[in-house]
């Protein structure tokens, strides 16, 4: 939650900057690019945060401030290139995205309104500022896409890049490949009685007047909400589970709803405004958990499977039967050759201990908010290697692609720095 509050901050100082220019007391444009000025304030905001989310030292701010301006004015570049192409942005697109943006800020921070207060402006002020310069975004994005969408590299061109770079290219990073028969555990009874019992605890004490924020905060699950009382921001319809949204949307202001399940858990819900198709909600979730009683026969089901796999049965087979990965059983619970390091922790750390061939004992595999048990077999491992032209090549037509696609941009920007007017003013 803080690192996406780092980022929204960040994006709303880019889009809303002018507006802070216009309160600075000394200001100095510092780049003109087209019709586009830039001010020192600006470089400054953009700067200073980028390096306080980066954790730069201060004393590399001139080198950055330097490489962002000429970022800056590269980006002033391909907005005056768009718009001289009469690339076009409907109306439609500009206020999904700031829909899309204005719904961020409110999980996030609340309201809107608390984002208008902290810029200093009004709401309707605020959404001005972001679409205009959401639509300045959109143009360059689609110049951009435009731009490079017909880029592809030959085999020719590959083994050119190959050749002149090799000594400079990264190792082929360990690969495995690697398939499991994953089963979930099923809930215990009395584990889920119990759930419901402290639910309706806490329910009966809400509606007898206990403060839901702060009950949110101490017993709440979920750690994105729970902070801010269980605060869920003002969201749409369809953005929801089922269960959950069936419930809210059934709800008017001030109500408590009966405890809803859903694939997260236990909610109390108390629905605070409402506007057409969208809800502002808080919520108190608790978890289901599972008990080690209600785990064994699972565990006990996977080694029995296992024994059937060493006697000889087919693994792919077994995965096929009992696999609730329904991603992989149908292909034999294999999950393909990937990185190692691409692959969960706790499969890493399983697989760390297995030689080719093998199969671990059942291993405990967290998915998020749920867990479940797996055994995994490991069936190559690639150590690390330098990068070979047949056996990698669709690592080096990656990087092939990339390396066109940096010298197709540096050729734009050079041709549009002959074209448009520019110019520092430092």
């Amino acid at each position: 939650m803080r690192c996406l509050r780092i980022f929204l901050l960040v994006w709303l100082i880019g889009l809303v900057t002018i507006s802070l220019q216009a309160q600075t007391v000394a200001d100095r444009i510092i780049a003109v690019v087209d019709n586009e000025i830039i001010l020192e304030s600006e470089l400054n905001n953009q700067a200073q945060m980028y390096a306080m989310q980066q954790r730069i030292d201060q004393q590399q701010l001139p080198l950055l401030k330097d490489q962002m301006l000429e970022s800056m004015i590269n980006k002033r570049l391909l907005l005056a290139k768009a718009i001289r192409d009469s690339v076009i942005v409907s109306d439609a697109e500009v206020q999904q995205e700031l829909d899309n943006q204005m719904r961020q800020f409110e999980q996030v921070y609340g309201s809107i309104d608390q984002v208008a207060d902290q810029m200093g402006m009004s709401v309707p002020r605020l959404r001005r500022e972001m679409r205009e310069d959401i639509r300045k975004e959109l143009l360059v994005q689609r110049l951009q896409n435009k731009t490079f969408q017909t880029i592809n590299v030959s085999r020719r061109e590959v083994r050119e890049f190959y050749e002149q770079h090799r000594t400079e290219l990264p190792p082929v990073p360990e690969q495995v490949e690697v398939a499991h028969i994953f089963i979930m555990p099923e809930e215990d009874e009395n584990v889920r009685a119990d759930a419901y019992a402290r639910a309706e605890q806490l329910r009966d004490s809400i509606l007898a007047g206990a403060d839901f924020e702060a009950l949110a905060r101490e017993f709440s699950v979920d750690t994105g909400t729970a902070e801010r009382g269980g605060d869920l921001g003002w969201v749409r319809r369809g953005l929801f589970v089922r269960e959950f949204e069936e419930a809210v949307f059934a709800m008017s202001p001030g109500e408590v709803s009966e405890i809803v399940e859903t694939q997260f858990g236990l909610h109390i819900i108390r629905l605070e405004e409402r506007r057409g198709d969208s809800v502002r909600p808080r919520h108190i979730l608790l978890r289901i958990e599972r008990s080690e009683e209600s785990d064994r026969p699972t565990i006990d089901k996977l080694n029995e499977i296992r024994s059937r796999v060493m006697e000889g049965e087919s693994f792919g087979d077994l995965a096929g039967e009992y696999s609730q990965d329904t991603d992989t059983a149908p292909f034999g619970g294999t999950l393909g050759t990937l990185p190692t390091e691409q692959l969960e922790t706790d499969i890493r750390r399983v697989i760390a201990e297995l030689q080719e061939g093998q199969i671990s004992e059942p291993a405990r595999i967290n998915l998020g908010d749920e867990y479940g048990y797996s055994i995994i077999k490991l069936i190559k491992r690639t150590p690390e290697s330098e990068i070979d032209f047949d056996r990698d090549y669709h690592f080096l037509e990656r990087f092939a692609m990339q390396y066109k696609m940096e010298n197709e941009f540096e050729r734009l920007i050079d041709n549009l720095r002959d074209e448009i007017y520019w110019e520092k003013r430092l």
